[in-house]
């Protein structure tokens, strides 16, 4: 019979194991019954520009494991989409697929959800390399993805919300949102983990 060794965790592995657990906003997201932090992202730039209307059409993407498809679960929104390459565990009133959003076929069974899309959130981030460049390249390609998706497809009062990170293509992604929506900010939230070089940006036509 073979033995196999127990790979021990590395350092950093166990420093942020010991982080996750003594965050008391993933122990807050835990008692209120979400599935990660990040909800507290998504309620705290929505209390700043309160965009996140009932009765409009949604689309949550990088969607797993769900908080934010929790939040707006709760709002009444008229329709949610939600898209992961990811399994995510069903959400009351959320339409989940599961695919790739950059993929042309993903996108165009969004359209058969979808007649108008009215608000778009994106906290997607690529699996990290350790290439802190490639990392921020691949993460920030998306995200000037997900606003070039808004930009094409959104009517006059449409909204984006999209998740990029300091570094590769940043400036692109600025100067895109300010120069094809109305309203463009930059914001880092407070519940952000302060070593996290994760930044948002809002755009609205």
């Amino acid at each position: 019979m073979v033995k196999f060794k127990k790979k021990s965790l590395s350092g950093s592995s166990k420093r942020w194991i010991q982080r996750h657990h003594n965050d008391d906003l993933v122990n807050k997201a835990r008692k209120l019954g979400y599935r990660s932090r990040a909800i507290f992202k998504l309620e705290e730039i929505n209390n700043k520009f309160l965009f996140l209307n009932k009765n409009k059409n949604i689309l949550d993407l990088g969607a797993a494991p769900g908080s934010w498809s929790q939040y707006l679960s709760k709002q009444g929104f008229k329709k949610i989409i939600a898209i992961d390459v990811l399994e995510m565990n069903n959400v009351s009133n959320v339409k989940f697929i599961l695919g790739d959003f950059t993929n042309e076929d993903i996108k165009k069974k969004i359209f058969e959800q979808f007649k108008k899309i009215d608000i778009i959130i994106s906290d997607i981030a690529t699996n990290t390399t350790g290439n802190k460049k490639l990392d921020s390249f691949k993460t920030n390609s998306i995200c000037l993805d997900v606003l070039d998706f808004a930009n094409k497809n959104f009517e006059n009062d449409g909204c984006v919300l999209a998740k990029y990170f300091n570094g590769e293509l940043d400036k692109d992604i600025i100067e895109f949102s300010r120069n094809n929506f109305s309203k463009s900010k930059i914001i880092k939230p407070k519940s952000s983990r302060k070593d996290s070089k994760e930044m948002y940006v809002f755009a609205q036509k």
